[in-house]
């Protein structure tokens, strides 16, 4: 019987943007960096008294995988694309609901001004802050620790097509603002290309330039108070916070093919030390929840629980962790963020059946402690990505 995608038990990002999905049954999913190809291992199942038989290993193109790994594909594929740098959008992929006419080539928003209706408040407590244009919205979480973006993207191209379209981004960028932009006419575009909508997952600490402007604004009404508790005009608190650029340019998809096959890498599941990482993780999620590493001077470990919260190592202290624990008043409205410290050694008593802090905060631990160790091992050799070929 071949697996599904309710039948995931975790599913991993490295850094160079890979992604290994793991199955109940031992089976497993690799897709490469760019998301243009992945590998499907299945485990060797033997009888009683024989030799196992050899593993399985089928490989095929990500945009032109067969029924029998399409769920378990699109499954892999939306998993990299909420947290890798730039979508893979196969239009092969993409269900028909979920397409949509491109409206622009420029993928430039305009983000509104500060003012106290800038942004709005969802029922779950999330401060959301739209583009003038509605191509793009950015909702920060409860905890005010991360948060979510939603944009509208082309879908992804063939690579000689890709590499056109800067051309006209270049051009509409010199175009004064008083010019409509959507009424100019590129007779190789109309009616060619069509978009969907993205959505990616990002740490506060962690924020892509895209990004800087509406989340400072979400960040400054979350913390501000409003209405007749303001303490400061508009003015004065658009004069005293961060000065972010309003425009900014959405990520581009990633073309239809790669340009460095060659660099695809697949993990041996046979490798003696396979349980030890031997990749630098980026982001985990198991059983509903999110791992995320933010790496630097410092490695830190996040983790996502799925509540609106949010936990996170502290730095060179990383035996103690900092649970940002929103509060909702009888409005639903976020009254307060607390700040809880767990340390490693005393954490909570765990509750049967449930994720509890104890077993959220442990397994973290594990995990950066693979990080570091990863970062240390001289088998760790740093090849380069197909994805560096695309992006520079």
């Amino acid at each position: 019987m071949m697996e599904s995608s309710s039948q995931i038990s975790s599913m991993i990002m490295y850094q160079d943007e890979s992604v290994d999905v793991r199955f109940s049954n031992g089976s497993q999913l690799q897709l490469s960096s760019c998301g243009c190809e992945f590998l499907f291992i299945s485990p060797a199942k033997s009888s009683s008294g024989l030799p196992p038989p050899p593993t399985s290993r089928v490989r095929q193109r990500t945009r032109f995988t067969t029924s029998a790994y399409r769920e378990m594909t699109s499954a892999a594929l939306s998993f990299r694309n909420k947290y890798a740098s730039r979508p893979y959008l196969p239009e092969e992929l993409i269900p028909h609901a979920q397409k949509q006419p491109l409206d622009s080539i420029d993928t430039g928003v305009q983000w509104p001004r500060w003012s106290s209706k800038c942004c709005e408040l969802s029922a779950e407590g999330e401060t959301i802050v739209k583009a003038e244009d509605g191509r793009a919205q950015l909702k920060l979480s409860p905890s005010g620790e991360e948060f979510s973006v939603q944009f509208s993207c082309r879908l992804s191209l063939p690579h000689h097509k890709s590499s056109v379209e800067p051309k006209h981004v270049r051009y509409l960028s010199m175009i004064p603002e008083t010019v409509n932009k959507s009424s100019l006419f590129f007779p190789q575009l109309e009616g060619s290309y069509q978009s969907t909508t993205v959505v990616q997952h990002h740490s506060c600490l962690s924020v892509p330039p895209a990004w800087h402007h509406p989340l400072s604004l979400a960040q400054t009404h979350k913390s501000e108070p409003t209405g007749d508790d303001a303490l400061r005009t508009s003015d004065e608190i658009e004069a005293s916070g961060p000065t972010f650029e309003r425009n900014s340019s959405l990520p581009l998809a990633l073309p239809l093919t790669c340009p460095s096959p060659h660099r695809h890498r697949w993990k041996d599941q046979d490798l003696p030390d396979q349980d030890l990482p031997s990749e630098l993780l980026k982001v985990m999620w198991c059983k509903g929840v999110t791992y995320r590493i933010l790496g630097g001077t410092v490695p830190v470990v996040e983790v996502s629980p799925g509540d609106g919260s949010l936990m996170r190592s502290n730095g060179i202290l990383s035996n103690y962790f900092t649970h940002y624990k929103p509060e909702f008043g009888s409005d639903g409205v976020v009254s307060k963020v607390k700040e809880l410290t767990h340390h490693l050694k005393s954490l909570p008593p765990d509750v049967p059946g449930q994720n509890s802090v104890s077993s959220l905060v442990r397994r973290a631990s594990r995990i950066l402690s693979c990080y570091n160790q990863a970062t240390q091992s001289l088998k760790l050799s740093v090849l380069p990505s197909c994805l560096q070929e695309v992006i520079d």
